[in-house]
Order: structure tokens, then sequence, then C-alpha cells
């Protein structure tokens, strides 16, 4: 009943609220500096915003401190949601971020509590696997990143239309033991609007280093050629976060004589669970065009 009613301070209808309460997974797009970048994360919808975890050394800590606009992608089989605003991030070790968290008064706790609960699994699975995780993701070092939601766009999945072209294919760019595990992985395209960034959900198929992409018709006018943009290709398990496996190649957009779209990858980023690994994609002169 609290999630209906915090749904509605930011005008979600009834089937979204209930997508943003069932779904445990989603995209978090941030700005980073001349590219975006995009990471799956674990949250909870409540009180018009979405609460997230992450360590305090994460890169994504990092960026949204330097710049809050965000954006978050959640789906299901027939349709996904988009959730645009500003992150706030909470430091348990930081005094400033104490008496911020004190004067929100219980909803606050609330909402932590409720995300606590909603991930339980996850939390479960980091015990099982705390002895293989790095220090700085253990519950100490951990921070709390919220995002108030002030505009949400639905869409179309169309996953029947996009799954085919991602079938069978492998990232030429990312390890052969990433890459095999993401054939035919899920994909999401993040690019800039003048409202800020944005999300969808995109097929794709590798053509030497550089991504051919097709976003559902729902998306529309999508964005324009030479855009920066980021795909991320990601596959989550139920509980573990040791063996979930992505990747994130970004880049811009070269618009293809059929009218498709193609990004030109020039970094990408992958990991396998807490193992994270980024480097440069070296293109020929004039290849972006």
């Amino acid at each position: 009943m609290r999630d209906e009613l915090y749904a509605e301070l930011v005008k979600v209808d009834r089937g979204t609220g209930q997508l943003l309460s069932r779904a445990r997974i989603g995209m978090l797009a941030l700005g980073a500096g001349r590219l975006p970048l995009v990471n799956p994360a674990a949250f909870r919808f409540g009180g018009g915003a979405v609460w997230m975890t992450t360590s305090r050394h994460a890169t994504k800590l990092a960026l949204a401190r330097r710049d809050p606009r965000a954006a978050f992608l959640v789906e299901d089989e027939e349709r996904a949601v988009v959730l645009q605003g500003q992150l706030e991030t909470f430091d348990p070790r930081s005094l400033d971020s104490q008496l911020r968290a004190t004067l929100e008064g219980p909803g606050f706790a609330w909402n932590l509590a409720g995300y606590a609960l909603k991930n339980v699994s996850y939390i479960g699975g980091y015990l099982l696997d705390l002895a293989s995780i790095p220090a700085e993701w253990w519950p100490h070092n951990r921070a709390l990143l919220r995002l108030r939601v002030e505009r949400v766009r639905q869409l179309r999945t169309d996953r029947a239309l996009l799954e085919p072209l991602g079938t069978g294919a492998r990232l030429a760019a990312v390890p052969a033991e990433a890459a095999r595990s993401l054939e035919g992985a899920v994909g999401y395209l993040c690019w800039p609007t003048p409202r800020g960034l944005t999300l969808a959900p995109a097929g794709w198929s590798p053509e030497g280093d550089d991504v051919l992409l097709q976003l559902p018709p729902s998306v529309g006018r999508g964005p324009s050629a030479a855009s920066p943009c980021a795909l991320v290709v990601e596959r989550h398990h139920p509980y573990r976060a040791t063996r979930m496996v992505g990747a994130c190649l970004r880049g811009h957009l070269a618009e293809e004589s059929v009218g498709g779209l193609r990004l030109a990858v020039e970094q990408v980023t992958w990991w396998r669970g807490f193992k994270v690994r980024t480097q440069t994609v070296r293109r020929p002169s004039g290849s972006l065009s």
C-alpha cells in the first residue's frame, strides 16, 4: 500500500508501480564526462525515489557527486519504464549524510528497511560469498544512492523483435570467457536528450569491434547520429552478485545507409562478479564517421 501511495507522487500508474515493486534489478545511467556509463543495480522504489547501495569506492558514486542527473530503467516481458531525476548520496561515515538522513524523518529508515527486505536474497548471496568479495564491497564500506524521480516514460519492450538480433553473437572487444557468457543477453542503450540521459531496451549484433543496434518502435525518434552512447549487455544471477556478468560499450553512433544504427565503440568496461576491467578500443583514423 505504501509503495502505491509513493508511486502516485510521481504519477506512476498502478501497473508501473507493480513492475517497480516486482523487479529486483534495473539499469542506472550516469554522465561520465564525454560518454555516459550504465551499470546494473539492485533497488527499491519508494517515496517517489529509487533506492540503491554501492561501495563508497565505486566509480558511480564519484560520478553521482560530480553530476547528479541520472536515469534508471526497469523492464519485464511486456514493457519498460524509464525514470529520470537527480541522484543524492548518503555515506554513513559522513556527518553531513547522517544529519540529512536524520532530518528526513522515519520515511528514510522505512525505505532502508524496505530495501533490505526486498533484496534479502542478495544479502544472503553476499554472506555465502563473503570470503571472495573485495573488502571495499563489504557492508561497512557501502553508501546509499537515492534517485529522486522527476520524469517517467513508458515503453513497449518488444523483446520478440529485439532478441533474435543478438542470438549467438559475441562481443569482439570483450574477453572470450565473458563474451561467451553474454551471447544472446539482453541489451540496453543509453543516450543524451535535452532533458537528460535516457535508456531503452536494444537488440544488438557485433560488427567487428562495433555493434549494430535495433530499438523498439515505441522509442520514437531515438538518438541521432554522432550521439555519445553506452550499450550495456548483462546477465544477472537471482541472488549471487559474484556470478553476474556484463559489459558496457561506450562510443558514438553512426547512422547506417539502411537507416539502422551502429555504435562505434571507443571504450569497453566488462565485469564478472566484482572483477571489473576497462580498456580502450583502438580505432583507425576517421572510422567514427
